[in-house]
């Protein structure tokens, strides 16, 4: 589903991704674990076509990301969920409209799996706006938006960051669910191992950016 080969990626004279190589196949949870500031959210930002690398080859659902025009960044968003590291609520949008913002956005007709509300205890919230709720409460909202219409991939940039080691272990299993039922695809980026059932993605983060 997802190949990059000898990919490499500089900012400035900060070399992040030195010929990287990894593979990751459909149906499966994957992890990439490192410290803050070593490249892994630029992976993912070359995943769904937000950043090109310098040279190398990125694969996404059969097709190489980085020849990729606008319009075709576009189509190939249209089938991938983003659970962004900064959580990017609309402030003058409730929770719902915030949710359904993805439908305008992927310019699909998205099925709203609801369940999704109950699985996060967050249907009560529906209604309010993002200043009216916890950080934790807007990260869980930031989660749901990336699930809740059954990507087949799901990039997840430090989804647990602002949760309580309760709301932690739940969207681990909720993650595992959707993999087992859905067949969703996941790759999560985090600073230690959540879960030992994931798999390890080694893509050698080294440098600092």
């Amino acid at each position: 589903m997802v190949e990059f080969i000898e990919v490499v990626k500089t900012f400035g004279k900060n070399r992040v991704l030195d010929g990287v190589n990894f593979r990751i196949a459909s149906n499966t949870i994957n992890q990439i674990v490192g410290d803050q500031s070593t490249g892994k959210s630029t992976i993912l930002k070359m995943i769904y076509g937000a950043v090109k690398p310098d040279s190398g080859y990125i694969r996404v659902f059969d097709s190489n990301v980085s020849d990729l025009s606008y319009s075709g960044v576009v189509l190939l968003r249209r089938y991938i969920g983003i659970i962004f590291e900064d959580i990017r609520l609309i402030k003058d949008l409730t929770v719902k409209e915030n949710i359904s913002v993805v439908t305008k956005m992927t310019k699909r007709n998205l099925y709203i799996s609801e369940d999704i509300f109950d699985r996060l205890s967050i249907g009560y919230l529906l209604d309010k706006y993002p200043e009216e709720l916890s950080l934790s409460e807007q990260s869980l909202v930031n989660i749901a938006r990336g699930i809740v219409f059954n990507f087949p991939l799901v990039l997840a940039d430090e989804p647990l960051r602002y949760l309580s080691l309760q709301y932690k272990q739940r969207v681990i299993e909720l993650f595992k669910f959707l993999n087992k039922e859905k067949g969703i695809t996941f790759l999560i980026t985090s600073q230690s191992v959540l879960d030992e059932e994931f798999n390890i993605v080694d893509v050698n983060l080294n440098e600092k950016r």
